[in-house]
């Protein structure tokens, strides 16, 4: 990754409206729904379409993954956006990792290993992905 000359960027102009679009996006993409509510009131700006829904779903992909259950985490993200997992190699590698240390931690190691050699093997090709196994 480059590092960029932040004074490249000192006579950029920058909008109200963008500040907070990139702010509403980064509280919906977190799920922070009462505070994007909260400031979609106070700034005006209309709430996007489907907004309480998507948040609603990834919530529940997010507290699948906070309490370990990368298993449910990969089936709800299946069933809600099909094509994610397949598009977004990393989430899709990190989910089933935390499943294999998840196996791992509760002393599965037959389970593990057999899990580990079907799902992770595929993403031994991948330089990347070996380096975060061997951290």
């Amino acid at each position: 990754m480059m590092d960029l000359d932040p004074r490249l960027y000192e006579d950029a102009s920058v909008s109200d409206n963008d500040v907070r679009n990139i702010v509403l996006s980064y509280l919906m993409h977190n799920c922070f729904k009462e505070t994007a509510e909260t400031f979609l009131s106070s700034t005006g700006l209309k709430l996007p379409v489907d907004y309480t829904v998507d948040v609603d779903k990834r919530k529940a992909i997010l507290n699948f993954v906070v309490e370990g259950d990368a298993v449910k985490a990969i089936e709800l993200t299946e069933e809600l956006a099909p094509n994610l997992l397949e598009n977004d190699m990393d989430l899709h590698f990190d989910l089933i990792s935390l499943h294999f240390i998840e196996l791992i931690r509760s002393r599965k190691c037959t389970e593990a290993l057999e899990f580990g050699q079907k799902k992770l093997t595929p993403f031994g090709k991948v330089s990347k992905y070996v380096e975060k196994l061997e951290v």
